[in-house]
């Protein structure tokens, strides 16, 4: 696993890596979830009322929990935590060489959708009952995007302590 983390990590700017908490902290567990990160759709309603998930959104998921509990086999933490997520966006095709390099130097930020904020509940939704019982139990959090040649979300979280 950490050659693994270390493997996306080297290739992203310093400037990112140092924003980190969750990479100097011990404690810290640290799940990967390979792939263009998702953002969380809005509910859905029926013509009769009903309320549902998209699809897409669940299948999103339910893969990112699959993929969370068989890198972390520990029973899920139950009391206050930190959280730093990381979106690691794919550069778009389309830009020229000297665009792309500046992206992946981190000189250019992926200011499109998925919003943050999106991504962020996505994963936390999707990691209850695997790192904690419930999102709800986060109270200090972080969530950045970057452009990278590997794209995927990685999530670390941690116990927050208070002076």
């Amino acid at each position: 696993m950490k050659k693994v983390l270390d493997e996306y990590l080297s290739e992203l700017p310093l400037v990112i890596t140092q924003a980190l908490d969750g990479i100097h902290n011990p404690a810290a567990r640290c799940v990967i979830i390979p792939g263009t990160p998702k953002g969380k759709a809005r509910p859905r309603m029926t013509r009769r009322g009903q309320v549902y998930t998209p699809s897409a959104t669940s299948t999103v998921e339910a893969l990112a929990k699959a993929v969370a509990i068989s890198q972390c086999p520990a029973a899920p933490y139950d009391h206050p935590l930190k959280l730093d997520l990381l979106a690691i966006m794919p550069v778009p095709k389309s830009w020229t060489k000297t665009k792309r390099a500046e992206a992946l130097a981190g000189h250019i930020r992926p200011a499109v959708t998925p919003d943050f904020d999106n991504i962020a509940k996505l994963y936390c939704d999707a990691m209850n009952n695997v790192l904690w019982v419930d999102d709800r139990q986060i109270v200090d959090g972080r969530s950045i995007k970057c452009y990278g040649t590997m794209p995927a979300a990685i999530l670390w979280c941690w116990p927050a302590e208070y002076p």
